[in-house]
């Protein structure tokens, strides 16, 4: 994960916004952030899919873990090998916080690097 940049859209009304070949649903202020060339939701998961079947809790759960141990904006998230764990590896504002995929505990909390 690289440097993130924010950006909010404001819409009336409901619509659609296509970024990236994507479409996003927008009905009211939304935060984006830019991260790996391009506009993202924070909290969504970047790298590591393949690893999801291995997972015991959700996404949601584990950046709200990841954010009560940091403070800071969210930004992506990505799954990946952490010694014999699965973990989720959230970004809080420069810290990048390793939540266990089974048990949803902290596994490490340190600098972005």
């Amino acid at each position: 994960m690289r440097k993130r940049t924010t950006i909010g859209i404001a819409v009336l009304g409901a619509g659609a916004l296509a970024l990236g070949g994507g479409a996003l649903a927008v009905g009211g202020g939304h935060e984006l952030i830019f991260d790996d060339g391009g506009y993202v939701q924070p909290g969504s998961l970047d790298d590591g899919k393949e690893l999801l079947p291995e997972t015991r809790i959700t996404l949601a759960q584990a950046a709200a873990t990841a954010q009560r141990a940091a403070h800071g904006q969210l930004g992506q998230v990505d799954l990946e090998r952490f010694g014999d764990h699965v973990v989720f590896k959230v970004d809080v504002g420069e810290q990048e916080v390793r939540v266990d995929a089974g048990d949803g505990s902290i596994a490490s909390v340190g600098q972005q690097s």
